[in-house]
């Protein structure tokens, strides 16, 4: 399938989820993408100072560097390996981790937190795995580095593993989430009256 039918694909089951007022939320994206740009880039710059590198550069908002457009980068001085690449991804799959207990089982009675919360803690993590492996083939990005750094195998193991879980939950925390549960049976109540 090409990437733009998986990418309409992936966008049409996304919005089936929504109702018509979530879809306000979209006008938030930006806000959205610099929260998901700063986890980004911040796992690469803890993880090379853990390592022992100096970070000359920060930027987490987009850019253009060498006639290049980039959503935000990190400059670091010094020797790092491997970890410092694939940082993002683990905190990726960290982040997912930690927020989605809490979607799936706490009751949130405001939607628009519950939403913003599974946007920042789940999409997003999603989002920018998917990114970064879908365009990697051929690329300098962080991925197509791990392709040179590690055997391939292991590469796309990882990322269609965690893809698969990322899109497993979020369908899951969509559909059986008790704050999914609260919204339906309010409707239904307001429904009968």
């Amino acid at each position: 399938m090409a990437g733009t039918q998986l990418d309409l694909l992936g966008s049409l089951l996304f919005i089936m989820m929504l109702q018509k007022s979530d879809l306000v939320w979209l006008l938030a994206y930006p806000i959205y993408q610099t929260i998901g740009t700063f986890r980004h880039e911040g796992s690469h710059a803890l993880v090379a100072i853990l390592e022992g590198a100096q970070v000359t550069d920060f930027i987490f908002w987009p850019s253009m560097m060498k006639h290049h457009f980039y959503w935000g980068y990190v400059r670091y001085s010094g020797p790092t390996d491997w970890l410092v690449i694939a940082a993002p991804y683990l905190c990726d799959l960290l982040t997912f981790a930690l927020f989605v207990w809490p979607c799936m089982w706490l009751l949130f009675r405001r939607k628009w937190i519950w939403l913003n919360i599974v946007i920042i803690g789940m999409i997003s993590p999603f989002v920018n795995s998917l990114y970064n492996y879908w365009g990697s083939k051929g690329s300098r990005n962080d991925v197509g580095i791990l392709f040179e750094a590690l055997p391939d195998a292991s590469v796309h193991a990882y990322f269609l593993i965690t893809l698969f879980i990322y899109a497993l939950g979020i369908f899951l925390v969509f559909r059986h989430s008790a704050s999914t549960r609260f919204s339906i049976s309010m409707k239904k109540n307001l429904q009968r009256d």
